[in-house]
């Protein structure tokens, strides 16, 4: 596990990235309401302008959870839904997409819906949160509220993140696999995921969480990664709380090429190649140099057989010019690429 004061508070009752801001899940803006703000509650009579019963009321069970954990809400209506039945609308933060999207579907007949919540298992602080709906005609109404109570990750943790190829071609997937410190208690535990590009264009395609069965201290996806032609990585973390790891992976593009196009003054930024497509039964060794004085590679880097590509330092200098232009140059399988990078902070 790599800890980084920089990107998450530590301690026992430190969690990172509170959620404080409610947001409709749907595109746009909420009915009633701007972006990213709950619209007026409604002061009207129970039901809709056609008579279609509304949102009366919701409850959370259980009414306090710890970070991670899945909880179920049950919306209740006004009266019985109508033939055709009634669509609710759901608005909060990242809380219910991954299990209904931002509507639910009350039957006709009925005049409730119960279905699984989650909330993001990075809460910094105890949070008391209420969560909003809206049946057509409505404004946004409270409809339940949940009590979220921060990890302790003396108890429970993000162990490891992992990622089963280092380096893939552009549009390829990787599986990755998030580990627990202990086993998932009853329920499941959800377990936060970021894709954390890099500052090209490449992208792991995680989703927003993954959840560990109860019992259990893996689970494994499989996501596709995507970049913009230029090699580079993107840097995926999983999140639960004061625990949390990350791995990289490189994506090069079909073809012969290396990068990035960013070096850092004083640091050390991870340099790509790749043969893309070239069979690679046996390993391939590129020669590498560079053309400006303070930034310095590895004279060559060896591709690993089956590997499309490979990583490798590239070290600027502390005294080196912020915007300078220099040459990557890679030479290798009997052919030669450049790629022009820019230095900065």
């Amino acid at each position: 596990m790599r800890p980084s004061s920089l990107l998450r508070p530590v301690g026992a009752a430190a969690v990172a990235v509170a959620l404080l801001t409610l947001t409709p899940i749907a595109a746009g803006a909420a009915p009633g309401g701007q972006p990213g703000k709950p619209g007026p509650r409604p002061t009207a009579s129970p039901t809709s302008g056609t008579g279609t019963p509304v949102v009366s009321w919701g409850t959370v069970s259980p009414a306090t959870i710890s970070a991670g954990q899945l909880a179920t809400q049950t919306i209740t209506l006004s009266g019985p839904a109508p033939a055709g039945g009634v669509w609710v609308s759901l608005y909060a933060d990242v809380v219910y997409d991954t299990f209904v999207g931002s509507q639910v579907y009350v039957p006709q007949g009925r005049n409730s819906v119960t279905f699984p919540i989650r909330l993001s298992a990075s809460v910094a602080q105890t949070q008391v949160r209420t969560l909003y709906a809206q049946a057509p005609g409505q404004g946004l109404v409270p409809a339940g509220i949940v009590t979220v109570v921060p990890a302790d990750p003396s108890v429970q943790g993000v162990k490891d993140l992992r990622f089963d190829r280092r380096v893939v071609i552009e549009g390829q997937a990787v599986t990755g696999t998030v580990e627990l410190t202990a086993p998932a208690l009853a329920g499941g535990l959800n377990v936060d995921l970021s894709p954390n590009s890099a500052y090209g264009g490449v992208r792991v395609s995680v989703p927003q969480l993954v959840v560990v069965p109860e019992g259990a201290t893996k689970v494994s996806f499989t996501v596709p990664v995507y970049g913009d032609g230029v090699p580079n990585e993107g840097n995926p973390s999983a999140s639960l709380g004061a625990t949390w790891d990350s791995a990289p992976v490189a994506a090069v593009p079909p073809a012969f090429a290396v990068g990035p196009g960013f070096v850092r003054v004083g640091s050390t930024v991870t340099g790509v190649v790749g043969i893309g497509n070239a069979p690679n039964p046996d390993g391939t060794r590129v020669a590498l140099s560079v053309d400006l004085a303070g930034v310095s590679v590895p004279g060559t880097v060896d591709i690993p057989a089956g590997s499309p590509g490979a990583v490798f330092p590239i070290v600027g200098a502390a005294n080196l010019s912020p915007a300078a232009i220099g040459t990557l140059t890679a030479s290798g399988n009997g052919q030669t690429v450049s790629r022009s990078f820019v230095t900065g902070y």
